[in-house]
């Protein structure tokens, strides 16, 4: 049986919840991140915490982790109370949609659902994870950009085919991409995942890297190692 938790160098994710788990592209998406050192950070649909966390380890900035599964919230919960910053992570069971709020945010996380209804299994936790009915590009990016402080900045991960289209909606309601990041499992294979950031206001240039997880022998390539050595017990 599988262990129900992932344990970092910092904190540990209890993730016996239903809903998503801990997964390899999530982590890459914390580690990226360009943090803000300050002010107010919104990470949407957290799961069982895993972004926020990340970012609490090297941010003082106060974020706000919103959930929509009641249950998966309240392991959210858990897993901030035994973190070492409980008094910076506020986890909201809410659902972004009908989020209300007075503040502006200078940054906006999200790793968000993009698989199609036809799709579904029988979990509902991680159908309302991964299956986009639960929050589409155009309610993320409308919403976004209204909670987004002047240059403020929003990070999110999608296949590639998907970012294509949340990039177009997203330039079209006015905010600029402003770097990408292409993910491959291996070289000379396709492209993984896309991680970009977006900001509310000027860019001087659009930028891309590529990032490869695994040498051709299996194991971890030097910068997936540099990227996430604070973070996983063993590299």
């Amino acid at each position: 049986m599988p262990n129900t938790y992932f344990q970092f160098k910092q904190f540990l994710i209890d993730q016996a919840a239903d809903g998503m788990k801990v997964t390899t592209d999530g982590c890459i998406l914390g580690a990226l991140i360009n943090e803000v050192s300050k002010g107010n950070i919104l990470d949407i649909g957290t799961g069982t915490g895993l972004l926020s966390l990340m970012l609490a380890q090297r941010t003082k900035a106060k974020i706000h982790a919103l959930e929509i599964d009641e249950k998966v919230a309240h392991q959210a919960v858990e897993n901030v109370k035994n973190s070492p910053w409980p008094d910076q992570i506020s986890v909201l069971h809410q659902d972004f949609k009908t989020y209300e709020t007075e503040t502006i945010y200078d940054q906006i996380i999200c790793n968000p659902p993009f698989f199609k209804n036809s799709h579904k299994g029988q979990s509902k936790s991680k159908n309302t994870a991964i299956h986009d009915d639960s929050l589409s590009m155009d309610s993320l990016i409308k919403k976004s950009k209204k909670l987004l402080a002047n240059q403020g900045t929003l990070w999110v991960m999608y296949p590639a085919y998907e970012m294509d289209q949340f990039a177009q909606l997203a330039t079209t309601s006015g905010l600029k991409l402003n770097k990408q990041t292409f993910i491959y499992n291996q070289s000379g294979g396709s492209v993984f995942r896309v991680i970009a950031e977006f900001i509310n206001g000027q860019i001087k240039k659009s930028t891309s890297r590529n990032l490869t997880i695994k040498k051709a022998d299996g194991s971890y390539t030097e910068e997936f190692s540099v990227l996430l050595k604070d973070y996983y017990l063993h590299l």
